[in-house]
């Protein structure tokens, strides 16, 4: 009986999949994923604020949700779901099951699931909001057993996204086809084919769509031997984070180590961060090679021109939970990071988008070829303008009862 259910969902669940792409191919692409609710915020509305605060309300998201079901009447919303939704686990199949059963005699049978699959209402508005307008997909991770997003983590996703320009976001969203990938890299050793094969999910073809585009995906899971808190995967726009170890960002938490306390939810600059990876790894792509894999592509940080750029760069190691992604210490040099070209990159994007104020004045060069080459004139008011602190020392009992870094 449990086979047979898996085997009725995962039919279902292909069959409004290749429908929601047979539809998305034939929609006029102007209503669908227009970004335009959440837009580009250049000022620190959002980043000044609590993982309580700067989201959009229930009332607001429903608004979007109804902007684009109102101009799609022949998109339903239950094909947005089975995208939102896709897995190959056995036990999450197995559970998208239950939520069809659960969910067949009520009004809004596809809204009803992806409540089911959050279990929160709001998680599941969040989703589809975000979905509809940005082409973000956040869902469970392919580890079952893994901790899971929670609709708090929706909500900083949700104010990290708008930090990033919409041109951006439609850029680096162009898929890198790999559609020729066993018969190109055939000419390597085992050995190498192996770790390039790997390096690519399996389920990176499906997961092109059909206007050649790759949607920015978050999913839970566990990073890089359990310590990397964020990971993004070279030529797409799939992300995976260490929940626990991307919690530790989170505003309120005391350490010791640092004698500090966040006063904002300092996850957005990991987001960021990591966002900004992929605007190295997609700026050159002109989005016609078929096949554009990692050990072959140009990315900023490895532009001759540029890299002189990035390492003459001075970058502020600001009071967020970035330092902890150092792989050395050695890395750290007068106070500053002197490390790998490719994290030094998304490093100074972030600093140009979260604090700018301090980054013009510290790496001139840098800061004007960024603007000019890469926002396209753009510039933010960043942390340094927020009107209160964003970070305060502890107090000696404060820093009695603290945790240490990389506890939990």
């Amino acid at each position: 009986m449990r086979i047979k259910r898996m085997v009725q969902c995962l039919l279902w669940s292909y069959l409004l999949l290749c429908c929601f792409r047979l539809t998305a191919e034939t929609q006029d692409p102007l209503t669908l994923f227009e970004n335009k609710f959440f837009s580009l915020s250049q000022d620190q509305s959002l980043i000044c604020t609590t993982s309580q605060t700067g989201y959009f309300s229930d009332s607001e998201l429903l608004q979007v949700i109804h902007y684009y079901e109102d101009h799609n009447p022949s998109y339903p919303r239950a094909f947005a779901v089975s995208v939102l939704t896709d897995h190959q686990h056995s036990d999450h199949i197995e559970d998208k099951f239950e939520y069809l059963q659960q969910c067949q005699t009520t009004n809004q049978p596809a809204l009803c699931m992806l409540e089911e699959y959050w279990g929160s209402k709001e998680s599941a508005l969040r989703a589809l909001a975000l979905f509809y307008d940005t082409k973000t997909i956040i869902k469970h991770g392919e580890d079952y057993d893994a901790r899971r997003f929670t609709d708090d983590h929706l909500k900083v996703f949700e104010k990290s996204i708008r930090k990033i320009p919409v041109f951006l976001r439609k850029k680096i969203s162009k898929a890198k086809p790999m559609h020729k990938l066993a018969e190109r890299i055939e000419p390597f050793d085992n050995d190498l084919q192996g770790l390039i094969l790997e390096a690519f999910r399996g389920d990176f073809d499906t997961s092109i769509w059909t206007d050649n585009t790759h949607p920015l995906t978050m999913v839970p899971g566990v990073g890089f031997r359990s310590q990397v808190i964020a990971q993004v995967y070279n030529g797409q726009f799939f992300f995976v984070y260490t929940v626990k170890a991307f919690d530790k960002g989170k505003d309120g938490r005391y350490y010791r180590d640092i004698n500090l306390r966040y006063l904002v939810d300092f996850r957005i600059p990991i987001i960021v961060h990591e966002i900004a990876h992929t605007i190295d790894n997609f700026h050159f792509w002109d989005g016609k090679n078929e096949l554009y894999y990692f050990l072959h592509y140009r990315k900023l940080s490895t532009d001759p021109e540029i890299v002189r750029i990035i390492r003459g760069a001075r970058l502020a190691l600001w009071p967020s939970k970035w330092f902890e992604a150092f792989e050395h210490l050695m890395e750290v040099s007068d106070g500053r990071y002197d490390g790998q070209i490719q994290e030094k990159m998304a490093e100074l994007i972030a600093q140009y988008i979260l604090i700018p104020e301090r980054l013009s004045v510290s790496a001139s060069e840098a800061y004007h070829w960024l603007k000019e080459n890469v926002f396209n004139g753009l510039e933010y008011k960043g942390y340094d303008g927020c009107p209160n602190p964003v970070v305060e020392p502890l107090e000696w009992y404060e820093h009695a009862i603290a945790k240490k870094l990389g506890d939990y």
